[in-house]
Formats: C-alpha cells, structure tokens, sequence
C-alpha cells in the first residue's frame, strides 16, 4: 500500500496533504507512540461513554430537548456487574486476546458470548444474535440476513494497535474477527477501512485516505465503501449520513468517523458535535474518538474525560502491550 505523507519535524506551518493536492494541513508535532496508543483506547473510550445517554435520543433536536446546554461531560452509567458498554468492553476482550500467546478465534468468540450472557449492556440486537449462535452452533453464522451494522467497527481497534507494524497481518485479523459475528463483506471490509487510518496514525503519519481507498480496492471491497471513503476529503459535515432509519448502518458508519479524523483537528470539539448529533452517537463518538486519539495522542482526550472513563489504568496498559511497549 501507498506511504504517503510521513509525518516529522517540519519547517513550515503548514504541509501540502498528499492524498489531496492543494489542500493543507497545519504541521504539528508527532506525539509519541505510546500517547497515540494509548489516546486510541482512551478515545475511544471517552467518546462511547459520552455518547451513551443520547444514543436513543434519535435527533440532534431531542438531544437538546434534554441536554440543553449540549453533551459536554461523561454521564456515567457504569456499575460493578456493568462497567462498559458493549462497545467498550468488546473491544477490551479482543485485546486481551490479542496479548495471548497463540490468539485464538474460537477462544475470543466465546469470551464475547461469556460477556454477553453475563452483561450485554448496550449490544446490538444481530450481534446477540450472532453469538448465541456461536453458543449453540460452536460456529459463526453463515450470513447476517443483509443487515450491515456497525458493531464491527466498535470494537476493530485493538487489531490495528497490534498489527500496525504488519499491514498484511492488519488486514487479514481485522477482517476475520469483524466476520466472525458479522459475515457481510461490508462489515469485514468496513472494519479493515477504520483500523488503515488508525494504523497510518500509529505510524506518525496523517494522510490516510489513499492508503485506505488503494486496501479496499485492491482487495475487491464493496463499491458503496469505497465510495463512501473517496467522498470524505470534500464532503461537507452537514452531508455526512448520520442520522435516519440507517444510522447504525457500518458504512456510515465509517464514513462518519474517517470525516472526523480527516477534517476535524480537535478531538473534544469533534466528540461534543458526535454526541449531539443525534443517530448511533455512542458508537459515532467511539470509533471517531479512537481515531483522532491515534492521530493526536493521550494529551487531546480532555482529562476530565479520562478520569471518568471506568478502568482508564487498564486501558492504556493494553494499549502499550499492545504496540510492544512496557508499562511506565
């Protein structure tokens, strides 16, 4: 794949974006690799927290009804028997898997059915399907129906934090376990679409897109994904689809948080607008937080936020074991 724009020490303010010639983006400093794995979980933690109590609301409109001055802090609604959504603790089993000697597919589709028979707070409905069968069946089921939710790109992360270094390993891990409970090429490739952007970040670069669009094509991806990825560099933020019936669908999905982490240079402003926006806002604000935390590092999830994400210690150890670094 492409290795356009690598990010360093620059001399001028403002750098020409290779994947769009013409456009700039202001240089900033590369934060180190353990802020930006550690911004990734911590991100994505923060913006599926702060979008929790609106993810139901359905319109920015009703937000508002209830939220009047917008979402701007964490509304906790974890407990000792619930400390994470579904978004949140799904991906904490993935890695953990991932940090296993031998990863196991089996062994991390049953720790996903452990947690939803014991919690489940927050999983979507095809997603409980999903695992239910894998507890009945001991296999994935064979096809999700045509329905393409989003829960794929909620919980991809860890792989990319893993892999980063192995882009063929990437590819390959994020698409099977997003088909282990979600066998539509859409979501497998979606999952592969959000952990290419999150894998340039972990490499100190900020240009994404080409390298996002040349994996999907090249690897005969759905042409609705590939065009909803080629639209985000002149997509205005009012066009992105992120309310109506679809909301959960996952090309929006990652249509929504590449915009984000393309366009939007601040990731508590970013998750504030998720958050009230109406649509998935809790998974919208997840899966954009961990990519502007990948790109941006520890420092740009507002501290107040970290400090009311529930095993916030915990998560960014995983996130350093994760890219092959020791806890400090």
């Amino acid at each position: 794949m492409g290795r356009p724009g690598v990010a360093g020490p620059f001399s001028n303010p403002l750098i020409e974006r290779a994947d769009c010639p013409g456009r700039y983006i202001l240089a900033v400093p590369t934060p180190s690799l353990a802020s930006r794995a550690k911004g990734a979980l911590l991100g994505h933690a923060a913006g599926n927290v702060l979008g929790v109590p609106t993810e139901f609301l359905g319109s920015p409109e009703a937000i508002l009804r209830e939220f009047p001055g917008g979402v701007t802090e964490v509304r906790r609604a974890d407990t000792p028997e619930s400390p994470h959504d579904d978004d949140v603790a799904l991906t904490l089993l993935l890695a953990e898997e991932l940090l296993e000697a031998e990863p196991d597919v089996r062994r991390l589709a049953l720790r996903w059915c452990d947690w939803a028979e014991r919690d489940g707070r927050g999983i979507g409905l095809w997603t409980r399907t999903a695992l239910a069968h894998i507890r009945t069946h001991d296999s994935p089921p064979a096809s999700t129906g045509g329905q393409a939710g989003n829960g794929t790109i909620s919980r991809c992360l860890p792989v990319a934090l893993r892999h980063f270094r192995n882009p063929e390993a990437m590819v390959m891990s994020s698409f099977h376990t997003a088909m282990l409970t979600h066998p539509d090429e859409r979501c497998g490739w979606g999952a592969v679409a959000i952990n290419v952007a999150a894998m340039s970040f972990l490499e100190g670069r900020r240009d994404f897109i080409g390298d996002v669009l040349a994996v999907l094509r090249n690897n005969g991806a759905p042409s609705e994904l590939v065009e909803a990825v080629a639209r985000v560099p002149l997509e205005a933020r009012a066009e992105l689809p992120v309310t109506g019936p679809a909301a959960g669908y996952v090309v929006h999905g990652v249509e929504i948080a590449l915009w984000f982490a393309y366009h939007e240079p601040n990731l508590e402003r970013g998750l504030i607008w998720l958050a009230g926006a109406g649509g998935d806002t809790d998974t919208n604000a997840a899966v954009a937080g961990g990519l502007l935390g990948a790109r941006d590092g520890l420092e740009a999830v507002p501290a107040r936020w970290r400090s009311a994400v529930r095993d916030a210690a915990r998560l960014e150890e995983l996130a350093l074991r994760l890219v092959g670094l020791k806890a400090t």
